[in-house]
C-alpha cells in the first residue's frame, strides 16, 4: 500500500525548543529556527506525500503552530496538524491516533510518523498500527529489545522512505 501521509513531531523534530519558556507558545518566542535540514526534507517529500504535524504541545494550539511554521517557512508544506490541545489526548493516547486516522481519512497503512521522542513519536503509533521513525539526534542509546527504524539527521529520511514505503 502508497504512503499517502508523512506525520511529523513538531518539537525538536521540525523547529528547535531550545530558549523558551515550557509555558510559552513557540510562535511568542522572540526568535525561533527550524530543525537543521527541515525545510529541504520537507519540500523532497512533499513532492510525493502529504505532510502533517502531529504534536503534545500543551500551550500551543493548531493556529499557534501554523504561526510557529510559517516563521521559519515550513507552513506551506503541513496541511494538517493534530495537537494535544485541540484533541485533548496524547499521542501515547490510542484515541489520538484514531482521531489522525479519522481526519485524515486513509488505512493506517499508509501513515508513517517521525519523532525524536521514542515512547511519544515511535512506540505510540506502533501501537495504534501506524509505522513510524525515531529522529534520534541527540544519539541516545537504543532500548535493549527495542528495533525502529532510526535516523540521526532528517536529510537522511527521504532516501529511507523511498526505500521502504514506496
Amino acid at each position: 500500500m502508497p504512503l499517502a501521509w508523512i506525520l511529523f513531531d513538531w518539537g525538536d523534530t521540525l523547529m528547535a525548543e531550545d530558549g523558551g519558556a515550557a509555558e510559552t507558545p513557540l510562535a511568542l518566542l522572540p526568535e525561533v529556527r527550524a530543525i537543521d535540514g527541515a525545510p529541504a526534507v520537507l519540500a523532497a517529500l512533499a513532492s510525493r506525500h502529504r505532510i502533517a504535524v502531529a504534536s503534545n504541545a500543551t500551550v500551543s494550539d493548531r493556529k499557534s503552530i501554523r504561526d510557529a511554521l510559517v516563521r521559519v517557512a515550513l507552513d506551506s508544506y503541513v496541511s494538517e496538524i493534530f495537537c494535544f490541545r485541540d484533541l485533548g489526548v496524547r499521542k501515547t493516547d490510542a484515541r489520538f491516533w484514531d482521531a489522525v486516522v479519522a481526519r485524515l481519512a486513509v488505512p493506517r497503512a499508509e501513515l508513517l510518523m517521525i519523532g525524536d521522542d521514542l515512547e511519544n513519536d515511535v512506540l505510540a503509533p506502533r501501537r495504534a498500527g501506524i509505522a513510524s521513525v525515531w529522529f534520534n539526534w541527540k544519539k541516545a542509546p537504543t532500548p535493549s529489545g527495542i528495533v525502529v527504524p532510526t535516523i540521526e539527521r532528517l536529510d537522511q529520511l527521504p532516501p529511507l522512505v523511498a526505500a521502504y514505503f514506496p
